[in-house]
C-alpha cells in the first residue's frame, strides 16, 4: 500500500476509466452482430473482452485503494497489449479499449504496434517509481 496518490496515479486511473468505457462502448457495438450471426468465435471474443474490461475495471479500483501490486498487475495486463501478429492463418492481439497503433506488413506477416498500451505502461513504470521514493523518504523520516 502506498501513502497517498500522485499525478501519475490520478492519470492513470483516467486513462482506465475512458479504456473501460470505450471498451464497453465496443462491445455494444458488437453485441447485433451476436444476434445475426450465431458464430462461436464472436461470442468467444466478446467473452474475452468483457473479462479484459472487469480486470481493468477491478485493477483501476484496486489503484484507487492505493494498492501497489494492482500497479504491477496492470503493468502485465497493458504490456501485453503493445505487440499484435496477423499471419494469413491466425492472429494475435489482446487489445481492449483504445488504440492507437502502427502496423507494418512483411509477406503475409503483419506486425502491430500499439502506442497506447506502450504509453500507459510508462505511466506505470513511472507511477511504480515515485510511489517507491514516496515510501524510501517515509522510511527514512520515520528513523
Amino acid at each position: 500500500m502506498f501513502q497517498q496518490h500522485n499525478n501519475y496515479t490520478k492519470a492513470l486511473l483516467i486513462i482506465f476509466c475512458l479504456n473501460c468505457l470505450v471498451g464497453i462502448v465496443f462491445i455494444g457495438m458488437l453485441l447485433p452482430s451476436l444476434a445475426a450471426e450465431q458464430s462461436i468465435l464472436l461470442y468467444v471474443l466478446t467473452t474475452i473482452l468483457s473479462l479484459l474490461i472487469v480486470l481493468n475495471i477491478y485493477l483501476a479500483y484496486r489503484i484507487y485503494l492505493r494498492n501497489i501490486s494492482a500497479l504491477k498487475l496492470s503493468l502485465l495486463l497493458y504490456g501485453m497489449q503493445i505487440f499484435g501478429f496477423e499471419t494469413k492463418n491466425w492472429a494475435l492481439s489482446l487489445n481492449f479499449g483504445m488504440m492507437f497503433s502502427l502496423s507494418w506488413d512483411y509477406e503475409s506477416t503483419n506486425i502491430t504496434i500499439n502506442f497506447l498500451p506502450a504509453f500507459i505502461c510508462f505511466l506505470i513504470f513511472l507511477a511504480l517509481r515515485s510511489v517507491n521514493e514516496m515510501g524510501k523518504k517515509e522510511a527514512t523520516h520515520k528513523l
